[in-house]
């Protein structure tokens, strides 16, 4: 299997991109999704006039500069939403999951004027709709009437591209690295370096698939931006219950998630197969492909190309830590599962694997245009063109955040030969022992997630009486009988201070947030 990397259109503001498409491929389909059981395309010349219309829409209002908040699930509506809106004003992606509290707090602390809501998220943002300084529309009565009507003329082209690149445009949600949420301010530059960073680590051949919340920023920036950037097709999964459906339908070469849906995904392949009375072949078949492989003949996408789909060649993890276990099981189906690294206050990602560079356990390799340096505690700095503006009126936090020109990440980790990074833990979540030695409790996690019953693991400390012991909480949807002798050996490989003194089986999942990441705080006694 083999990639090739290609230079990118060079784009610095949303406005450029918009003309771009304007000026080279406007009859190309840009977006596909699923209208009911119907497939419906976009071309771009259709996304363009909804933006303009939209833009024109904001323009009659005298919205300038204005905060325009989106309240939704995954749709079509939101791509353009959002695009219209960051043009002359400041779009803020909201995450629908959130309580209806939290909402009404957030859309009141980022100052929002206008707040775009659907009929299935009304409930969360109602106490808001009768607010005389809030504009409220709902996107399922008003987006067809707001964004029909004629195409641009060129003078619309002209100006958008000259807007300013580095005025802030987009608010963005994050609980930071202390766990309160903030605002995070980021400018199209930002933005547009960081998607042309991920295409020049991956080329991305059409069509592409995004499942992620369109909320946030991986889900939005390399999920869906970095797809259209080059003129390429994007195509929406609305709802993860039709996540395959959707890969055998549209057949895409690439989609990103987080590993919870990689991980899904290959249990419902092994699933099946044994539902079939096909496993043992489908094991079988794999001992043969790899026999192949080191020959160099490969047939793994006409061995299992039907398991999901015969193109898909690339997918991107990201959001959590990812199981190397997954990375091997994929790649025996002819599919190059890739880990990506970063953060919302770096717009977002940080690092992406290589395709032709896969180094299994690592974050991947940093792109070009950022500078990574390693703090003296072993902290993960970041400076580069997509690190955020700030804060949202939080000029304290972004102090705090801030080493000069370098964003600390709160990560832990190193970086290796061919600038390879590995993230070793989270600085808060570091394990101090009394004897001053200290360890990140995801190293040992890893090991735990590594047994193939384990569905979830945090490791915590926790002290009883006068000594602090080490506990290790796990989610099994299968009691397994050899827990604590795998514990045992487990323990074996570890230095003294690392060891497992307590294990704790949780009798339902762990409780996440709406990125699939564990709240650790909830369990960490």
């Amino acid at each position: 299997m083999s990639f090739s990397y290609i230079d990118t259109v060079i784009y610095d503001n949303f406005g450029e991109m918009i003309s771009g498409w304007n000026d080279r491929y406007p009859d190309k389909t840009a977006i596909r999704y699923f209208a009911k059981d119907t497939i419906t395309d976009l071309k771009y010349r259709d996304v363009i006039q909804h933006i303009y219309n939209l833009y024109s829409y904001f323009g009659e209002k005298k919205l300038s500069g204005q905060h325009i908040a989106i309240v939704s699930e995954n749709r079509f509506e939101y791509i353009t939403i959002y695009l219209a809106a960051a043009l002359d004003n400041v779009i803020v992606p909201l995450d629908k999951e959130l309580d209806k509290e939290t909402l009404k707090d957030m859309i009141k602390d980022f100052d929002v004027d206008v707040l775009f809501y659907t009929k299935k998220t009304g409930k969360k943002v109602s106490d808001l709709l009768e607010d005389p300084l809030i504009k409220a529309i709902n996107i399922d009565d008003e987006y067809e009437k707001l964004s029909t009507g004629s195409y641009p003329s060129e003078d619309f082209f002209i100006r958008i591209k000259t807007i300013d690149k580095d005025k802030f445009s987009v608010l963005a949600s994050t609980s930071g690295t202390d766990g309160k949420m903030k605002g995070v301010m980021l400018s199209q530059y930002n933005i547009a370096t960081n998607v042309r960073g991920t295409l020049e680590n991956n080329v991305l051949k059409s069509p592409t698939l995004s499942l992620l919340p369109m909320n946030h920023t991986y889900g939005f920036n390399p999920g869906i931006l970095a797809t259209l950037y080059n003129g390429t097709t994007v195509c929406l999964n609305l709802d993860l219950k039709y996540l395959l459906r959707d890969i055998k339908a549209f057949d895409p070469f690439f989609f990103e998630a987080v590993p919870m849906v990689f991980e899904g995904i290959y249990k419902n392949i092994v699933r099946e197969a044994k539902k079939k009375n096909r496993y043992n072949l489908l094991c079988n078949m794999i001992k043969v492909s790899n026999f192949l492989l080191k020959f160099h003949i490969d047939l793994r996408h006409i061995l299992f190309g039907n398991i999901l789909n015969k193109r898909l060649r690339l997918v991107v993890s990201g959001g959590a830590a990812l199981n190397p276990y997954y990375v091997e099981k994929y790649e025996e189906l002819g599919i190059k599962l890739l880990n990506g690294y970063g953060m919302t206050e770096c717009s977002p990602t940080i690092a992406v694997s290589r395709a032709a560079n896969n180094v299994v356990g690592s974050a991947g390799t940093i792109m070009r245009h950022i500078d990574v340096r390693i703090s003296d505690e072993g902290e993960i700095m970041v400076k580069g063109p997509c690190v955020m503006l700030g804060y949202y009126k939080n000029p304290e936090a972004t102090r705090q955040s801030m080493e000069g020109e370098y964003f600390k990440t709160g990560d832990l980790g190193y970086v290796a030969d061919d600038k390879v990074i590995f993230v070793t833990g989270r600085k808060k979540n570091l394990i101090i022992r009394s004897n001053g030695k200290n360890f990140s409790p995801e190293a040992v996690e890893k090991k735990i997630l590594e047994l193939p019953y384990v569905n979830e693991c945090i490791v915590t400390s926790r002290a009883v009486k006068s000594n602090e012991i080490i506990v290790a909480k796990v989610y099994m949807e299968k009691p397994a009988d050899t827990l604590d002798e795998d514990i045992k050996k487990i323990n074996k490989d570890l230095p003294g201070f690392m060891n497992i003194d307590k294990v704790e089986v949780m009798d339902q999942e762990f409780e996440k947030n709406s990125t699939r990441k564990i709240k650790r705080n909830k369990y960490e006694n």
